[in-house]
């Protein structure tokens, strides 16, 4: 009888060990699921992480990118200006006085037979430019013949009347 109660013993004792060995093997099961699938999560959060990482460096260099075109515009725009404020003065630094015989006028031009051929043969006149006569300003048509002193300046490589007076007949 002793063999006999040790195999029902032994096979009691594995039913025992079996049937309690399932709830542990199913929380086993279930730890390991768990434990994949906060694996993947972390995975997925890490892969978002670098992507948004990615997305914030590119973001970055477009931002450092516009900055720095934006100090090489404002640097040419500053060269650009200053070249234009040289060139202009320099322009506008020419000029003189010439003294001749008015021999066309119009409201935009004035045309001159230079005494002694000395200055510029037609000046340029705008809205700008002050005709004196006989000591007080008007602006009567300059008659041809007339003796007239014309004070100008360079534009642009144009002569411009600043000042027309009228000397005589």
């Amino acid at each position: 009888m002793r063999p006999i109660h040790a195999l029902l013993s032994c096979t009691l004792f594995l039913a025992c060990t079996q049937e309690q060995s399932r709830p542990a093997k199913e929380a086993v099961a279930q730890a390991k699921g768990t434990a994949d699938d906060a694996q993947r999560a972390a995975e997925e959060a890490a892969r978002q992480a670098k992507q948004g990482a990615a997305a914030a460096a590119a973001q970055a260099d477009r931002a450092a990118q516009a900055v720095q075109q934006g100090v090489a515009t404002a640097e040419e725009k500053t060269r650009t200006g200053a070249e234009a404020v040289a060139t202009g003065v320099r322009e506008l630094g020419a000029g003189g006085v010439v003294t001749g015989r008015v021999h066309g006028f119009s409201s935009s031009h004035l045309a001159l037979s230079p005494d002694g051929n000395k200055g510029p043969a037609e000046l340029r006149v705008d809205g700008r430019t002050r005709y004196l006569l006989q000591g007080s300003l008007d602006k009567a048509p300059l008659a041809l013949g007339t003796r007239v002193r014309a004070t100008y300046v360079v534009e642009a490589h144009v002569p411009v009347a600043t000042e027309v007076e009228v000397l005589g007949p």
